[in-house]
């Protein structure tokens, strides 16, 4: 039984990639009660008060999800479960960035890698591909960059959760900009 879940869960992973939106909403049906605990788990360090609930979360996570055209393929790629997940983290972590702004904000232009938050269906994709080609080079500063831009953490708080330096940190930190920004411009 294990075995033939673990099949299905990757020829649907498979076919998210390929860009099969029906994948995405079966993948989100199969794994709903555990989306909605990472959703959950999501709005626990927001504002107290918060409008959004986790089903909402979930609802607003499948609608980016079926807007992917096709995911970039990852060497040495993580279990599909996994890579499922820490896709859907991401991007509800988004979402609730997006959320948070004020209207004005969302208007105005902002740095790169938040104005390609939700703005665009190729824009999350590529997003994702600089990401796994950052990580690539060095996954200790894709995690930073994680950390500082999708979660709100300061440098202190990143370097207690990582244990190191915040030397180390804006180090990681000024390398990703100025790497991301060389090149997103080509």
């Amino acid at each position: 039984m294990l075995q033939s879940q673990a099949e299905t869960i990757s020829g649907l992973v498979a076919s998210f990639r390929e860009g099969d939106s029906g994948a995405a909403a079966r993948l989100m049906e199969l794994f709903y009660p555990e989306l909605k605990r990472l959703a959950a788990q999501q709005l626990q360090g927001e504002r107290a008060g918060h409008s959004w609930q986790p089903t909402l979360l979930v609802n607003e996570l499948y609608l980016q999800l079926i807007k992917i055209k096709a995911l970039p393929a990852e060497p040495g790629r993580q279990a599909d479960k996994a890579a499922f997940f820490a896709l859907s983290g991401r991007i509800m972590k988004r979402l609730l960035i997006h959320h948070a702004r004020p209207l004005s904000s969302k208007a105005q232009k902002v740095p790169l890698w938040e104005e390609v938050s939700s703005e665009s269906d190729e824009s999350l994709v590529e997003v994702e591909s600089l990401l796994s080609r950052l990580e690539a080079i060095k996954p200790i500063v894709r995690t930073v960059v994680e950390m500082k831009v999708f979660e709100g953490m300061t440098a202190e708080e990143i370097a207690a959760k990582l244990g190191c330096s915040t030397v180390t940190v804006n180090r990681h930190w000024q390398f990703a900009r100025h790497w991301m920004r060389n090149e997103w411009d080509e």
